[in-house]
């Protein structure tokens, strides 16, 4: 996933969850002055490690904070789409799979259909006006905004995105939502 991090980036944050497998091992020889790594000893959840990147990114100048999970069904080719609704003026930008017509062709259906409904339910809890995709966890955040937001109350396992979006819409930040792809393998949904 490291790779497909653009090289206009400055900084690169890889958070290690308590992996079991080489990943620190793998990480640790990547030789890319941008990468910053973290390491929780156990697996704590999608949630805390986000909410480690976070609080490390908050102690740099980065002025713009991208979420990038690394399990590679991200495209880095969509990183610019969410900074450039960022830097004009969305405050939390989510990346929105359903968007992208390629993006629907290779989701799973049934994934699809879950990842539909509960958009919808939570598009309604949160009175959200626009298309949503409320598990995509392919976000940027103004480095302000995310000062605004009490971090330590959300969740830290795999519901964090859409708890995210709901603390971003309590705290009124400006909410928009760009097209991403997804990029999946050979996993099973």
């Amino acid at each position: 996933a490291i790779k497909r991090v653009p090289g206009y980036v400055d900084l690169i944050v890889v958070v290690d969850d308590g992996s079991t497998d080489r990943t620190w091992e793998v990480l640790s020889k990547i030789c890319d002055p941008r990468l910053n790594l973290l390491k929780h000893n156990r697996n704590r959840g999608v949630g805390a490690a986000t909410k480690s990147g976070y609080r490390h990114c908050e102690k740099t100048r980065a002025d713009l904070i991208a979420v990038m999970d690394g399990d590679g069904q991200m495209d880095g080719h969509d990183l610019a789409g969410l900074l450039d609704c960022a830097m004009s003026g969305a405050e939390y930008v989510k990346g929105n799979r359903f968007l992208h017509r390629s993006s629907i062709g290779c989701m799973p259906r049934v994934r699809h259909i879950g990842n539909r409904l509960f958009s919808w339910l939570a598009k309604r809890a949160a009175s959200f006006d626009n298309s949503l995709d409320s598990h995509c966890g392919y976000t940027v955040i103004q480095r302000h905004a995310l000062n605004r937001l009490a971090l330590e109350d959300l969740y830290d396992r795999y519901g964090f995105p859409t708890e995210m979006f709901f603390e971003a819409c309590r705290a009124g930040l400006a909410v928009e939502c760009v097209p991403v792809r997804t990029v999946y393998g050979d996993e099973v949904s």
